[in-house]
């Protein structure tokens, strides 16, 4: 097999534009710069032009929660009927925090086996304040201020201590406060002002994806060279701390001017962090961790088992076969898995044909283990164009 290489530019965060075409919906002159492909952002593009309360046929999400949960709020701005649609898989994620938010500001609302009806007059806050949990996950409180343009009444805001992915939060409160919102409060207590009008004038950037960066990356870590364009040196993203992981683990990385270039390198350590901000990274981190020369400790990855698939387990399964040990324990920083890698591996025997169960991540992670020389096939290709649809290009370009 030739050397893994790619030099290139990648599509922008899906998470940072996704955030961004929410917003513009409420004032479309503004100019968004940056394109993605990803199901997630196509799904939001066809369910924000359907805004129309006139429409007559459902909004669909398909596995995307972003778009369930963003569209869920953004929609129930606008008085009428609306149904959204997804997988059976994506109900069966927490979703009823969705039905909570939605009661307390007016809206009737029912969640169903695979889709969501709102019947709303627009929101109308029926208490002192909105009262939100952010236990499972940090996106139903970024899809109440992605939203909260123009209200005729002030909202208090409250959210809970814990917040699962508070990063992506953040990232959610920078965003809004770049385009002139008024928030009032750090956490978890804030008000947003009653009227509040978009007031940036220039165009607004989107940042490359770094989850997807992340995943390129780590293929020329095993087995060739990277070289990412256009690379933010400051970044909203939390998946941005790979850079700093991969160089704790002693990969070869340097910035040659707008440039991220990684090349191949033995992983000659193991390390202890803790992902809860970064959940994302783990599948691949996982395998990363596997071929290190030193065992790895991860924490923060409780909520793992609310992603697209049970990302714990699958990993767990695929680093396992790769050699390694593979235990899990409570810390006062959450759950909290051990990898100990063998330092003798077989790469030999019959391929293994890997089933990511409909999970991206997992299929990014088990195509990791053959670049660096594991007998494994990711059975379903496909996956990947939920959040990275040119992975699959990028990955096969070199075999």
């Amino acid at each position: 097999m030739k050397p893994f290489y790619f030099s290139g530019e990648l599509a922008s965060s899906k998470s940072i534009l996704n955030r961004a075409l929410v917003i513009q919906s409420f004032q479309p002159t503004i100019k968004i710069i940056g394109e993605s492909q990803a199901d997630d952002v196509v799904f939001m593009r066809q369910a924000l032009a359907q805004l129309n309360p006139e429409r007559r046929t459902p909004i669909e999400c398909g596995d995307a929660g972003t778009v369930l949960r963003f569209m869920a709020l953004r929609a129930a701005r606008v008085p009428g009927v609306h149904e959204i649609n997804g997988s059976k898989r994506l109900f069966s994620r927490p979703q009823t925090e969705l039905i909570s938010i939605l009661n307390q500001l007016g809206v009737d609302a029912e969640l169903r086996e695979n889709s969501l009806r709102i019947r709303s007059s627009g929101w109308r806050l029926s208490g002192d304040g909105l009262h939100i949990s952010t236990q499972r996950s940090s996106q139903f409180a970024s899809a109440v201020f992605l939203s909260a343009w123009g209200l005729p009444f002030q909202l208090p805001v409250s959210i809970s201590k814990k917040i699962v992915s508070e990063s992506y939060f953040r990232m959610t409160l920078q965003m809004v406060r770049d385009f002139g919102m008024r928030v009032c409060g750090q956490g978890p207590e804030f008000v947003i002002a009653a009227g509040q009008k978009i007031q940036r004038a220039e165009p607004y950037l989107c940042e490359p994806d770094l989850s997807s960066a992340f995943a390129v990356t780590a293929l020329a870590v095993v087995a060739g060279r990277a070289e990412i364009q256009h690379f933010p040196t400051r970044s909203l993203q939390p998946d941005a701390i790979f850079v700093k992981l991969l160089s704790q683990m002693g990969g070869s990385l340097r910035y040659e001017n707008d440039s991220l270039i990684v090349e191949q390198s033995d992983l000659v350590r193991g390390l202890t962090t803790n992902i809860s901000n970064c959940p994302d990274l783990f599948p691949i981190l996982g395998v990363l961790c596997a071929l290190a020369g030193t065992p790895s400790r991860i924490s923060g990855i409780g909520h793992l088992k609310f992603k697209e698939s049970s990302r714990l387990e699958r990993t767990r399964e695929l680093i396992e076969w790769m050699g390694a040990t593979v235990s899990t324990s409570d810390s006062p920083d959450g759950e909290t898995v051990l990898i100990e890698p063998h330092q003798t591996r077989s790469t030999s025997g019959n391929i293994w044909v890997f089933d990511p169960d409909h999970d991206h991540r997992m299929a990014m992670a088990a195509e990791v283990a053959r670049w660096a020389g594991f007998p494994i096939q990711v059975g379903d290709m496909r996956v990947v164009s939920k959040s990275f649809p040119e992975f699959a290009l990028i990955a096969a370009r070199s075999k």
